[in-house]
């Protein structure tokens, strides 16, 4: 095993982003796979379109650790060990716990408000080059230098138009999400308890001292 890696972390992070599909070394595939076994796990076998699979759905930043640590066998040996730890999992009759049911029905959830999201606003979030050019425009002045010999002078437009087209799809998505969501309030029946908000509040005073930065992080948040 490469000692290097975080091995509990690492394990976590993969089956995080992997709850949505059904993991190669812990569910039965539809789809024949002839690909070279890599490894096997008791009778589990690991065959390389599985490993490219795990590899796949991993975020970039978490998968360029992996091969720049330890190339293919440090990941490997990650994959080996969640199927260690599923095996057990199961023998300890994890499987049937209510807990791990309400953790699935969350997470999928999650993943149908991300995918809804993705189908009723993802296309309003492209921004134009023409759109781009128009905020660097009226907003020149927050594109100056403040520092060193070129202060005061305005960055080129070339040099910053992506940085402009991330903050305007930003502006864009928090836009689109106000507003559909403000939309299916109208037509569905909200109704909120404003005494038992008050209790809650009065419970877990935590709540109301939650730091400005994690709101701003969420959709929605100014």
């Amino acid at each position: 095993m490469i000692k290097k890696l975080l091995p509990l972390a690492m394990i976590l992070a993969m089956a995080a982003v992997s709850c949505t599909h059904k993991s190669a070394t812990t569910g039965a595939t539809a789809v024949s796979d002839n690909s070279p076994v890599l490894a096997k796990v008791g009778d589990k076998s690991i065959t390389k379109n599985m490993y490219e699979t795990e590899l796949n759905t991993i975020p970039d930043q978490v998968r360029g650790y992996f091969l720049k640590q330890g190339g293919p066998q440090a990941f490997l040996d990650q994959i080996i060990s969640k199927e260690l730890l599923y095996q057990e999992a199961v023998k300890e009759g994890i499987d049937k716990d209510q807990r791990l049911q309400a953790a699935v029905d969350n997470y999928r959830k999650i993943s149908m408000v991300k995918l809804l999201l993705q189908k009723k606003i993802g296309a309003d979030l492209n921004v134009t080059d023409n759109e781009a050019q128009k905020y660097y425009d009226s907003h020149k002045e927050d594109f100056k230098m403040k520092e060193g010999k070129a202060a005061g002078q305005i960055v080129p437009f070339d040099a910053i138009k992506s940085l402009i087209k991330q903050r305007m799809a930003g502006e864009k998505q928090e836009q689109a999400f106000a507003s559909y969501v403000n939309e299916l309030k109208k037509s569905a029946k909200v109704q909120i308890n404003d005494q038992a908000v008050k209790d809650l509040a009065k419970e877990m005073p935590a709540l109301t001292n939650t730091p400005t930065g994690l709101i701003q992080g969420m959709p929605g948040g100014k």
